[in-house]
């Protein structure tokens, strides 16, 4: 097996592992519940559990251009070569996750709209089980997923909050719109192959998190927001992101590494630090515009 290979596909195992831990066992999430909370907007035991468990199987997914025979035959595809560009897969996959929030945000709209409520107010369902929705943190694609948990999972703990009573509220579309998520989901895989070890960790972060985020809190929760800009961040920094990992296993490199890392930190402090004459230069010079 390929070392780089081999050296993903454990950790992502023991990120499943800890994740489906924090399902059977009670306790352990409260361990690790202050580290989880700034990124997951409070987070919880179900919040928690997903991120580990989807950050663990986005890492092993991220391996599978590195097979040479997969990559070979993903390469000879019949298709133009745009669809074999992994940064078009980036930038698809922050375009249909900012729609995707922005629908559901209409939806809770439209869905306040049909029960004569005011645009702000926080729906509260009761029955079978509390849970609830509002403009700033969406349960409306929640509600379709909790259903689906409902139908594979026989035994859900108690501190798991599925949000599947919203589900008797939504429209339609919510079901159709909610098909966007693991198709996002792909795409954002996509985008992490062949790509180098630090760029790949950062991606899987942050692609977890928008996918948390879309599902528990919508455009305005912290998860989305972490996912959006995590998408942003590498689209125009990966150079850091790739001096970063040469610089950790290419020693003999280090030096002149170091030297191009320097260059790039000193460009994105230029856009900060230049005056209101100088910074619209700066920003197109660092957007590459």
């Amino acid at each position: 097996m390929n070392r780089k290979i081999g050296k993903y596909i454990p950790f992502g195992i023991i990120m499943i592992i800890f994740g489906s831990l924090l399902f059977f066992l009670s306790g352990i999430d409260q361990f690790i519940r202050p580290f989880t909370q700034p990124i997951l907007m409070g987070s919880s035991k179900g919040k928690d559990i997903m991120f580990f468990v989807l950050f663990g199987l986005t890492i092993i997914l991220s391996t599978i251009g590195d097979y040479d025979k997969a990559y070979d035959w993903f390469k000879k595809l019949s298709i133009p070569e745009i669809l074999k560009n992994k940064d078009f897969y980036l930038k698809l996959s922050l375009i249909l996750l900012l729609f995707t929030a922005i629908a559901g945000l209409v939806v809770e709209l439209y869905l306040r709209n049909s029960l004569g409520l005011d645009w702000n107010t926080i729906l509260v369902i009761m029955n079978p089980s509390e849970t609830s929705t509002s403009i700033l943190h969406s349960h409306i694609y929640k509600g379709i997923f909790g259903m689906i948990l409902g139908i594979f999972l026989s035994y859900i703990p108690s501190g798991i909050h599925t949000g599947s009573s919203l589900s008797a509220y939504t429209p339609n579309i919510i079901s159709i719109l909610f098909i966007l998520i693991p198709i996002i989901y792909i795409i954002m895989i996509l985008s992490m192959q062949r790509r180098k070890a630090a760029p790949r960790i950062f991606l899987a972060i942050t692609s977890t998190l928008g996918i948390i985020g879309l599902i528990d809190g919508g455009l305005f929760a912290t998860p989305t927001i972490g996912g959006i800009y995590g998408i942003l961040i590498l689209m125009y920094n990966e150079e850091i992101f790739n001096g970063i990992s040469d610089y950790i296993t290419e020693k003999e490199k280090r030096p002149l590494i170091k030297s191009q890392l320097k260059h790039e930190f000193a460009e994105i402090k230029s856009v900060f630090s230049s005056n209101a004459k100088e910074k619209g230069k700066s920003v197109k010079k660092y957007l590459k515009i």
